[in-house]
C-alpha cells in the first residue's frame, strides 16, 4: 500500500488504462479506513455566525440546481482574495451541506489557523509534495464520510488583470475520480466597484457565486486532461459572467492601470487579517511547460503598465 500511496502523478498518468480503476479502488479502501479513524470535534456552527462580519457585501447564488441533493460533491473554485475560503464554508454551510475547504497553512497566522481547524478545514503545505498528497487523500475520506469537498484548484490568488483562470492543479480530478463523486465548477465573481479606494472593504458591490454544471471524473482518463476540461469550462463561466456585467478584461489596453493597483494593494496589504507576499506565492503557481507565470502587474520606472508585483508601502 505505500507504494500505492507515493505514486506520483507522473506514474499515475502512465499507468495502462486496465491499472487506473484498481489503483482508485485500493485508494477508495485506504479513505474509508482514513475515514473510520476521524473524529469531528470542530465547531462549524461557531465559524457559521462568524463569517457574515468578514465581508461587507452581499452574496448571489446561480446554479444551485447543479448541486446533486441526495450526493456529496467536489466544488473545484477560483482563487481571487482572502474572502474566498470564508465565503466557500459560509455558502455551503447556509445551503444545508457540511463541507470541509482544502486550506494552505504555509501563509497562515495562528490565529486563522485555529479558525480553519475549527471549520474542519483539510490542511496543507504547499512546500511539501507528502503534505500535498497526503490531504487529497484526507479530503477524500471526508467527502466518502459524508462532507462535500472544496478545492482552489489555482493553489493561489489569481491577481492578473485579464486572466479568469491559471492553471489548476489535479488535485482536485484526483480526489473524484477517488470518490467517484461529481465534480462541480464554481466561480466567484467579485463585482469590483471601479473607483479609488482606501478600505479593502469598500471595494466590492456584491459576489455572485455561480455553481456549474456537474462533471464525473473517469477513472480511465488522463486526470491531466480532465483538470483542462474543468479548467475551460470555468473560464467559459467567468466570461461569461463578465459579458454580463459588462466588464471588459479582453486586453491590457481595457484595464485601467490606477484601478487595478489600488484594487491589487488593498486586497494584498488591506485585507482583514491577510498580507499577500506575491514573491512566495509565485512558486505555486503551476506551469504544464514550468515557465514562469505572470500574476500581476505595475508600472515600471517609464510608467509602462508590465508584468511585475506591487510593493507594499513603507
Amino acid at each position: 500500500m505505500e507504494n500505492l500511496l507515493s505514486l506520483s502523478n507522473h506514474e499515475l498518468e502512465a499507468l495502462p488504462l486496465s491499472q487506473k480503476q484498481d489503483y482508485y479502488h485500493q485508494l477508495k479502501n485506504y479513505c474509508e479506513e482514513l475515514k473510520e479513524q476521524r473524529k469531528s470535534i470542530r465547531a462549524k456552527k461557531l465559524i457559521k455566525g462568524i463569517c457574515p462580519f468578514l465581508r461587507s457585501f452581499p452574496y448571489e447564488l446561480r446554479g444551485v440546481e447543479n448541486i446533486p441533493e441526495n450526493d456529496e460533491a467536489l466544488f473545484i473554485c477560483n482563487h481571487s482574495n482572502s474572502h474566498d475560503i470564508f465565503l466557500a464554508h459560509e455558502v455551503l454551510e447556509n445551503l444545508g451541506r457540511k463541507a470541509s475547504v482544502m486550506v494552505a497553512t504555509d501563509c497562515l497566522s495562528l490565529v486563522h489557523k485555529t479558525a480553519f481547524y475549527l471549520a474542519d478545514a483539510t490542511f496543507i503545505d504547499r512546500r511539501s509534495k507528502a503534505s500535498s498528497v497526503n490531504g487529497v487523500y484526507e479530503l477524500a475520506s471526508k467527502m466518502l464520510a459524508g462532507q462535500c469537498g472544496i478545492i482552489f484548484g489555482e493553489a493561489t490568488w489569481n491577481l492578473h488583470p485579464i486572466i479568469p483562470m491559471h492553471t489548476i492543479k489535479i488535485g482536485g480530478a484526483k480526489v473524484g475520480a477517488i470518490t467517484d463523486k461529481v465534480v462541480i465548477p464554481t466561480i466567484f465573481e467579485y463585482v469590483e466597484i471601479p473607483e479609488i479606494h482606501n478600505k479593502e472593504s469598500h471595494l466590492y458591490k456584491k459576489c455572485i457565486v455561480y455553481f456549474g454544471k456537474p462533471l464525473k471524473i473517469d477513472q480511465t482518463k488522463s486526470l491531466v486532461m480532465q483538470s483542462l476540461l474543468i479548467e475551460k469550462s470555468m473560464i467559459k463561466m467567468r466570461r461569461d459572467l463578465w459579458e454580463e456585467l459588462n466588464i471588459k478584461r479582453d486586453k491590457l489596453s481595457d484595464i485601467d492601470p490606477s484601478l487595478y493597483l489600488n484594487h491589487t494593494y488593498l486586497k494584498k496589504f488591506k485585507a482583514f487579517g491577510f498580507t499577500y507576499d506575491s514573491e512566495k506565492e509565485a512558486k505555486f503557481l503551476f506551469s504544464p511547460n514550468n515557465q514562469n507565470v505572470i500574476n500581476e502587474y505595475h508600472l515600471d520606472e517609464n510608467n509602462n503598465f508590465v508584468p511585475g508585483i506591487t510593493l507594499k508601502k513603507k
